[in-house]
């Protein structure tokens, strides 16, 4: 139903056709959490990874207020130090329960604070028009403000291999597909400045990255099985795959070439 069309201008993909209504259509009900006991598994391991984000914001800023945009149930702002207050919004129609996170389409809310900075963990690439996202971010933050980017990396060893099967491709719910070069010029035009990429050695997405892609090549989905079957016996075979995927992972940090990528910029008036 999807393909990906590359962008020689921006230097990045997108999926062509833009779904109308990708939330209702696209993401099920455990998407932002997880059922049963291995949906607890996941979201105890996604919240001890994720502190790195809380690690970097903390030691890039020292207090403030941030807009998490995407934050899903808003876990980002709750494990930050109580010197932050953090505004968290999700689009209209996602089905977070946490009720302080606001149900809004981004590029139409309306509101006159501004930020000490802005962050997309694993969110700008769910959105059709990433420029645009980029620029309200901008005209949102206070001068020497700091964006905090973190994506699929579209230019990395892992998609060129599996092509097609890349777990991280996600369609049709990744509309954008940014490559270090894409996402540096994006930011450029959006007004950001002091733009620097780095790789991230994400545990909770990584390794399981490299197992379901290779499950995909053999036209096994493994995530969506093991969601909905909640078969234990399943997860547990996969374990030492996802060990040597870690293993693995570790290389291609090293080779800077990570599946998932950090980018951070400043606005400087």
């Amino acid at each position: 139903k999807f393909s990906i069309y590359f962008c020689n201008s921006c230097r990045n993909g997108f999926t062509y056709p833009t779904p109308k209504h990708i939330i209702e259509e696209y993401y099920h009900n455990d998407y932002w959490t997880s059922s049963g006991f291995l949906g607890n598994i996941k979201d105890i391991i996604f919240d001890i990874f994720q502190r790195r984000r809380v690690s970097l914001v903390t030691k890039t800023i020292l207090k403030g207020i941030i807009l998490d945009v995407g934050s899903g149930e808003g876990k980002f702002g709750t494990a930050l130090p109580q010197t932050y207050k953090v505004v968290s919004i999700e689009p209209a129609g996602s089905k977070v329960k946490n009720k302080s996170v606001i149900k809004k389409d981004f590029l139409e809310w309306k509101i006159d604070q501004k930020f000490d900075a802005v962050t997309f963990w694993e969110s700008l690439e769910h959105t059709p028009y990433p420029q645009k996202y980029l620029e309200k971010a901008y005209r949102l933050l206070n001068n020497k403000g700091k964006i905090f980017i973190e994506f699929p990396r579209y230019n990395c060893f892992e998609s060129k291999l599996f092509g097609k099967n890349w777990f991280h491709l996600d369609l049709p719910r990744h509309l954008a597909h940014f490559t270090d070069k894409g996402v540096i010029l994006l930011l450029k035009r959006s007004g950001f400045e002091n733009v620097n990429i780095k790789s991230v050695f994400s545990c909770e997405y990584a390794p399981w990255g490299i197992t379901v892609s290779l499950l995909n090549s053999i036209n096994l989905r493994a995530t969506s099985h093991i969601k909905k079957s909640g078969n234990l016996l399943l997860f547990i075979v996969l374990v030492p795959i996802t060990f040597l995927s870690f293993i693995l992972e570790i290389v291609l940090l090293l080779m800077n070439q990570s599946p998932i990528a950090l980018a951070v910029a400043e606005k400087n008036e």
